[in-house]
């Protein structure tokens, strides 16, 4: 597997070109409310939804503004050998086609989240799926990571949504889930999965009424 290797050289590069990308190709970006402040000595994993190319981009944008983790995030490794360079901003990779590599990123992303001073963004859909599929399709891989996770860790569901309105480009919508205990999935997982889906319907009720609490392009 692809192991994740932060350099501030690039962060230094790719925070102000994404800043620039996301605001030449929406309007709007949207937060409904904010992140869970979790406790900076505790675990955190936040798992999005995984509708688009551009859903990496969303969670390192907000999660810059909400915590001084540093992000981690979990990727394909087909695709994290073509955008190597995201290697370099903490991106690591899995291979679904392979079990023994799969078993290594899965101990890899156990090693991160033991770290306090990580944070895993971890798409429990696995791969792409269309944005209003119901229900949602979440594998069960994150059972296997919090089984081996040491100390106690906070999830938080987030979701992201491209909608168009009365201007040329589309506003990104976001909102989070309140926080699960990392052993109350692991005991009941559908519990997850009901949160994962009723995250998405109010993100969908929110953006129907253009209810939010701020605009991160202003």
């Amino acid at each position: 597997m692809i192991q994740a290797e932060h350099k501030r050289w690039a962060r230094m590069l790719f925070n102000p070109y994404i800043k620039r990308l996301l605001r030449k190709n929406f309007s709007h970006f949207y937060l409904i409310n904010e992140p869970p402040r979790n406790d900076e000595s505790e675990g955190l994993i936040v798992t999005p939804n995984h509708f688009s190319w551009w859903d990496g981009f969303f969670i390192d944008y907000v999660m810059r503004y909400y915590t001084k983790k540093k992000i981690h995030i979990l990727m394909l490794e087909e695709q994290l050998k073509r955008y190597w360079f995201f290697r370099k901003l903490g991106a690591y990779s899995i291979d679904l086609n392979n079990p023994k590599k799969m078993i290594e990123s899965i101990r890899y992303t156990q090693q991160i989240v033991n770290n306090p001073e990580n944070f895993v963004v971890y798409y429990p859909q696995g791969e792409i799926r269309p944005y209003d599929e119901r229900p949602l399709r979440i594998k069960p891989g994150l059972k296997k990571v919090l089984r081996g996770v040491q100390q106690k860790i906070m999830v938080v569901p987030a979701a992201f949504k491209i909608q168009h309105g009365n201007e040329p480009k589309p506003d990104v919508f976001a909102r989070f889930a309140p926080p699960l205990q990392g052993e109350h999935i692991v005991n009941d997982f559908e519990v997850f999965i009901q949160v994962c889906g009723e995250n998405i319907s109010n993100l969908d009720e929110a953006s129907r009424e253009r209810e939010y609490i701020t605009d991160l392009f202003q």
